[in-house]
């Protein structure tokens, strides 16, 4: 009997531990269970540091249930675009990434391993699965086995992990092509709309904070309140380093106006309590920050800071009828417990840089700027 008809008539099975045997069907669109033949949904075996242990979780489920799984049909990695490539030696099968040949997953099967069939990916890389015979009860039959390589180093889906330095600034890592579609679809997305389009990033990053902002924002819109909430009080609890910075914005947006008298989302946002990190001081009021001016002594100037790292600053002065209004833009970073604000360099390659300190002047900060010899303010924080 060829391979082909093996495929076609296999006995659904799960013997001693072992994978449920049938033919692949296809992913759960949230990426967290797959289904083999007709009706079996099972659950992929964690990756840990590349390595995973066990068996998948499966059972026969009903009509209702699979569809709400939402399949979507696998496609099979071949050709010079595969993003994996399974082997086997014995009962140990190796999931590598074929462009460069790194080992993504090792796992022992209870079977000995006869043959692979096909390896498949997830509409987002974060489950590969691979469909292989196996040499049980001394015949050939088949079996897939699914594995979750979102703990895994080898995962190809690389997803947004802040991390903070000892400064308070915010590093990431790169995003994969996948998730920054996703967030880009997700920003331009309205109404109803934003909410599964927030829903199929966190299907790839489960705990992206501008996802969970986006999503609370949404549902703030929606007069979701409570469903709002509890969105930022999971941003509030996670342990991402921009999440802070989600936690900020969402004071002063718009969306969460009606909400802003609400004891429980002022402490959720943190709008009553002292700032805790650098990027509290500068942004927590909003990021605008202003020095009165007074006639022929004192420059009236404005200093505003924005979550994407930009800054503007406004400079007018006025003394005996003569005025001056110079704007100045570029970006400014958060090191060495300083703000620094990046100027073009007078060349006109690189960039000059001009630290200030955030100091603390009676109840509320102040920054101190010193641009040039001639340029020199202290901003205090304009209150939303």
């Amino acid at each position: 009997m060829g391979s082909g008809v093996k495929r076609a008539f296999v006995v659904l099975l799960c013997i001693g531990g072992t994978a449920e045997a049938g033919v692949m069907a296809g992913f759960g669109g949230r990426e967290d269970a797959y289904l083999v033949g007709a009706d079996k949904i099972c659950t992929p075996i964690k990756v840990e540091n590349g390595a995973a242990a066990g068996s998948p979780s499966c059972h026969k489920a009903a009509s209702d249930e699979i569809a709400q799984l939402s399949v979507k049909p696998p496609k099979a990695e071949r050709g010079q675009k595969a993003q994996f490539a399974a082997s086997a030696k014995g009962s140990t099968l190796t999931i590598t990434r074929p462009d460069s040949g790194t080992v993504v997953v090792t796992w022992s099967s209870m079977d000995p391993i006869s043959k692979i069939v096909d390896v498949y990916s997830s509409t987002y890389g974060n489950v590969v699965a691979v469909e292989m015979m196996v040499r049980r009860g001394g015949r050939d039959q088949a079996d897939v086995v699914a594995f979750d390589l979102r703990g895994s180093s080898g995962s190809t889906t690389t997803t947004t992990t802040p991390t903070t330095t000892s400064d308070g600034a915010t590093e990431k890592t790169p995003e994969s092509p996948a998730l920054t579609k996703a967030v880009a679809a997700a920003r331009k997305a309205k109404g109803k709309t934003a909410i599964a389009a927030w829903a199929k990033v966190l299907t790839i990053d489960p705990d992206n904070s501008e996802a969970k902002y986006g999503t609370a924002v949404a549902l703030a819109q929606a007069k979701k309140t409570a469903d709002a909430l509890a969105t930022l009080d999971a941003l509030a609890k996670s342990k991402r380093a921009d999440a802070i910075e989600m936690l900020v914005a969402a004071r002063f947006d718009p969306a969460f106006a009606s909400m802003r008298g609400d004891a429980a989302f002022r402490k959720t946002v943190g709008l009553d309590r002292a700032p805790a990190t650098l990027y509290e001081h500068v942004m927590g009021m909003g990021g605008t920050w202003e020095q009165a001016g007074t006639s022929c002594d004192t420059a009236q100037v404005t200093l505003s800071l924005s979550r994407d790292r930009t800054y503007k600053i406004r400079i007018q002065s006025s003394c005996e009828g003569d005025r001056s209004d110079d704007r100045f833009t570029g970006k400014w970073e958060l090191r060495d417990a300083n703000l620094v604000l990046m100027l073009p360099a007078a060349e006109g390659t690189g960039n000059d840089e001009a630290p200030c300190t955030v100091e603390t002047a009676g109840a509320e900060d102040s920054i101190h700027c010193t641009i040039t010899q001639d340029l020199e303010f202290v901003v205090r924080p304009v209150r939303r």
